[in-house]
């Protein structure tokens, strides 16, 4: 699977933050696919500005 930039997904990045939530981190609603890339650049960023 890819992500948004184009790069094979090998992560998975959770739209909500689960903060230790272990119901919401199972949550396959709340899985996108990401590459490490973009999940520790962008993506992380993002939910540190929420």
């Amino acid at each position: 699977m890819h992500n948004r930039c184009g790069r094979p997904a090998t992560v998975v990045h959770h739209v909500k933050p689960h903060r230790g939530d272990k119901r919401l981190f199972w949550d396959r609603s709340n899985w996108m696919p990401a590459c490490q890339p973009c999940h520790d650049g962008p993506l992380q960023a993002q939910e540190r500005r929420r």
